[in-house]
């Protein structure tokens, strides 16, 4: 007699390899979100592409006058800087056939929706990053060196002779992180590593790893590297800054049929393919990041 077996049933259709569960899980990516460690400006344009934003001049000490009732006094030049913020626009588009829905699968719409949505965190991430190479002042063991606890040292010295006051935040490309972490094994005294607690994660979000020496510490994928070398940074309050330029203003360009979602950070807005059966979810965004002040911020250069 011919035994059922289960293997005879999936090649014959009796059962089905595998059923697709309705449990969806995040896949491995770093989600590290640093526009908090960034001065957020709100983008008011007035016309104009590009926005500038003062920054007031430093004060200065008051000079003792050469006579009680001669001599005069001289003006003292009242220097101003600014930076300036240009949002351009950046976009992502995901497209699904009529057949997904159709299916019944567990990604529809509204979850494709959802990750545009936190892909507007990621592209601030990397804007910042993206802007660690340009900073003027540098701390490095040697090229192709690990990180260690002197390095670290060295990079809050440079921000303390610049006059940039704490606390100060430093962003490590993961094995930054991990070499540091080595190197602080062999360390002793009271200055420690305070690793990131379940409430300070709430607090301060992914990518943020602890506080040493005050500093507190992120880890995020989006470093870059060069020559063998990852490119990270410490740096203080007011050192690099971004806005968001309105993209509800834009909305009123798109049919309102066509628009899935609008809000001052980005659109969401469908396109329609029906030759093909194809429905296009296409985001939109308008960011500007800026480094600010270059003397607040030190590039930290180390092994990749």
């Amino acid at each position: 007699m011919a035994s059922v077996s289960q293997s005879g049933l999936t090649t014959n259709g009796g059962l089905v390899a595998a059923v697709l569960s309705d449990l969806i899980l995040e896949q491995l990516y770093d989600p590290t979100d640093l526009s908090a460690l960034m001065t957020f400006v709100p983008f008011g344009s007035d016309g104009s592409g590009a926005m500038d934003v003062t920054q007031d001049a430093v004060p200065g000490a008051f000079a003792a006058r050469t006579s009680e009732t001669v001599g005069g006094i001289s003006d003292s030049a009242y220097a101003t800087e600014k930076f300036t913020l240009t949002p351009v626009g950046y976009s992502r588009k995901y497209s699904m056939t009529d057949l997904v829905p159709v299916s019944g699968g567990p990604i529809q719409i509204d979850r494709v929706a959802a990750n545009l949505t936190a892909g507007v965190a990621l592209t601030l991430t990397d804007l910042l990053c993206a802007l660690f190479p340009a900073v003027a002042s540098t701390a490095t063991p040697g090229s192709g060196v690990a990180l260690d606890v002197s390095t670290m040292y060295d990079a809050q010295f440079a921000l303390n002779s610049a006059s940039v006051s704490g606390p100060f935040a430093a962003v490590l490309s993961p094995k930054q992180i991990n070499n540091f972490q080595a190197s602080l094994r062999a360390e002793a005294g009271a200055v420690q590593f305070v690793p990131a607690t379940a409430d300070l994660l709430a607090l301060r979000g992914p990518g943020f790893k602890g506080t040493w020496n005050g500093v507190q510490l992120f880890q995020s994928d989006s470093v870059t590297a060069s020559g063998g070398n990852a490119l990270g940074c410490m740096f203080g309050a007011g050192a690099f800054a971004y806005t968001l330029a309105n993209a509800q203003l834009a909305a009123g360009m798109i049919p309102p049929g066509l628009l899935y979602m609008a809000n001052a950070a980005m659109t969401i807005e469908m396109s329609r393919d029906q030759s093909n059966f194809v429905t296009s979810l296409i985001a939109s965004i308008f960011p500007s990041v800026v480094e600010a002040e270059d003397l607040r911020a030190c590039q930290i250069i180390s092994d990749e």
